[in-house]
């Protein structure tokens, strides 16, 4: 799914690596699911998927029972989906809301602004949206049995022994709406491993403790303010403790 940070690209060589102690009693938790790029392809029916923007897991709870994407947005309907949403009328359904203010903005930025048509390039991003997430909900490994909740991460009632994957917003980008206080974060990774859990984090840097066990250098197309402005090449790593 068009997603804002995310791990689409690396997602088949992460995941392996994440889920290499992953059995039948185990839980697999992502506290910052977002479009579910990694998620989606863990192979296991205990799996837990949390977000702190509700519409977003208002929308995968909407696929879950059977609700489709939309394939056509026009810029009218999209600003006024927007108006909605920020005047919090109730006008459109919230996972609509969710669905279109990730996939039909530009860069999969949250409401960044309308995904228009590059005609030049014979590219129609709403569309290609629509059919990525499509494919995605198809793919979906046990969706059906999925549970997704919403709220911040450190408010999860995460089963011990489970194996977290957490891709949170990064401390270099100024991408998210809302401030993140990174240093509690890592403390949060912290409890949780005391907690006999497996935690790995996607990050570009990390505190001493923890161990990169995986990194790759990749193309950042969020930019400084996250509208894709600058394709610096950074350094995409896999932590643990």
């Amino acid at each position: 799914m068009r997603y804002q940070g995310s791990k689409a690209k690396i997602a088949k060589e992460i995941i392996p690596i994440i889920t290499k102690n992953l059995t039948n009693d185990k839980w697999y938790v992502e506290p910052f699911m977002g479009g579910c790029n990694t998620f989606s392809l863990v192979d296991t029916p205990k799996k837990i998927g949390n977000d702190f923007n509700m519409y977003v897991v208002e929308m995968w709870n909407a696929f879950k029972r059977g609700e489709k994407p939309i394939s056509e947005v026009t810029l009218e309907e999209y600003n006024d989906m927007k108006k909605s949403y920020l005047e919090k009328d109730g006008r459109y359904p919230d996972w609509l809301i969710g669905y279109v203010g990730n996939a039909c903005s530009y860069g999969g930025g949250w409401w960044n602004g309308y995904a228009h048509k590059n005609l030049k390039r014979n590219e129609d991003h709403i569309r290609e949206a629509y059919n990525g997430t499509m494919r995605q909900i198809h793919s979906f490994k046990h969706l059906a049995e999925s549970t997704f909740t919403y709220g911040s991460y450190d408010e999860m009632e995460i089963p011990d022994g489970s194996i977290i994957y957490c891709d949170p917003p990064y401390a270099s980008t100024k991408k998210y709406e809302s401030d993140f206080d990174n240093d509690a974060f890592w403390e949060w990774c912290r409890k949780m491993k005391n907690k006999g859990n497996e935690i790995y984090i996607s990050e570009y840097s990390a505190p001493s403790d923890f161990k990169c066990i995986w990194s790759k250098a990749r193309k950042d197309g969020m930019g400084t303010y996250g509208f894709g402005d600058k394709q610096a090449t950074k350094v995409e790593k896999l932590f643990t403790l």
